[in-house]
């Protein structure tokens, strides 16, 4: 996958998180925002050149993975 692909797909993980806090449909506001803050770190550090593309791209997947199993570990404690 290439870096603007996943980044695109970081963008898009974040905007269906915030959008199922913003509906109350999951409860995740309070564990969100520190990911929300690494992710825009992460962004600035790949914008200055701090990160090369391979490395953005590793700590991308790594912070949708993050992302995935709150939404996960949220969602079947609502089911249980």
């Amino acid at each position: 996958m290439k870096t603007r692909d996943i980044a695109t797909e970081l963008d898009r993980t974040f905007a269906a998180a915030r959008r199922s806090v913003l509906m109350g449909g999951l409860a995740i506001g309070d564990r969100l925002y520190p990911l929300s803050a690494i992710h825009k770190a992460l962004n600035a550090n790949h914008a200055t050149g701090e990160l090369n593309e391979q490395q953005y791209t590793e700590k991308a997947r790594e912070l949708l993975g993050m992302i995935g199993r709150l939404r996960n570990a949220l969602f079947h404690k609502s089911m249980a």
